[in-house]
């Protein structure tokens, strides 16, 4: 499977922003962070045009996908920035990197037997890097499949955004594309209420995480979940809650990580108990 890049630009806001938010403060909190990015790929299928896409059966253009794109950098001003260093944003409204590609193979097929090591080729760029001060903090791929479907490659800062606030942006710039009426006006205040001024913590965290990652073999696996499956899960819900499809399913994962985590306690506990003769 190849992606061929066909084009690469930078997506600026469609309203430049207040100069007072030149310089975005990151907060302690985001010192804590081991990775620079924060990546994800979204997979869509088509409607048998490879120049539209469908996002909950509304058809969306392409160009349009970059346009709502450039609506909702304006309202979550600091992912159009630079990163300055380990403090600070550069609020410039650089804009955000966007590459398009052309993969050669049908989307059907490719999840169907997928080989997950070539995942990384859908994302737009590298996630070790080595010096992130003057990257971009935003980074969209967008893959187009032979048979019009496509894969949204994002990496986001993150030093910026964590999962429940790249789950926002996501929202937001897919709500965009499909006209919805109602726009998320997101705050970035964990500045105020977390303030850093200097590199201690950033400084203590390489050395935390440093001791827990280790070199060695890792391995890659799917889980796949049929329709069946997934309207089982939810019957399984409270029903004073609504649950999405992925919802469902991320509930479930996480119990059964919650649960295997409190056996291997329980287990190394229960090695651990001196013998009393």
């Amino acid at each position: 499977m190849e992606a061929k890049v066909i084009s690469k630009e930078t997506i600026k806001p469609s309203s430049p922003k207040p100069q007072q938010l030149r310089n975005y403060k990151l907060s302690l909190l985001d010192h804590l962070i081991p990775s620079p990015y924060s990546p994800i790929v979204l997979f869509y299928h088509s409607n048998m045009d490879s120049l539209t896409i469908i996002f909950q059966h509304s058809v969306i253009s392409l160009d349009l996908l970059k346009k709502s794109l450039s609506k909702t950098l304006t309202r979550f001003y600091p992912l159009a920035g630079m990163i300055n260093d380990d403090l600070s944003i550069d609020c410039s409204d650089e804009g955000a990197y966007y590459v398009e590609t052309k993969v050669n193979c049908t989307l059907y097929h490719f999840l169907t037997s997928p080989d997950l090591l070539l995942i990384h080729r859908f994302l737009p760029c590298d996630l070790i890097l080595k010096e992130s001060v003057g990257t971009f903090v935003s980074n969209f791929q967008v893959n187009v499949f032979e048979c019009g479907g496509i894969a949204i490659g994002i990496c986001i800062s993150h030093k910026v955004l964590d999962g429940a606030a790249l789950n926002t942006f996501i929202k937001a710039w897919f709500g965009a594309a499909r006209g919805c009426g109602e726009a998320l006006l997101p705050k970035f205040v964990a500045s105020s209420l977390f303030p850093a001024s200097d590199f201690w913590l950033r400084d203590s965290s390489i050395v935390m995480w440093g001791s827990l990652f280790r070199l060695g073999k890792c391995r890659t696996r799917r889980f796949v979940f049929d329709s069946s499956a997934i309207t089982s899960l939810k019957a399984k819900v409270d029903l004073k809650f609504y649950s999405t499809r992925i919802e469902a399913v991320s509930g479930f994962l996480w119990k059964c990580l919650m649960k295997a985590n409190m056996q291997r306690k329980l287990e190394r506990s229960t090695y651990l108990q001196p013998l009393i003769v």
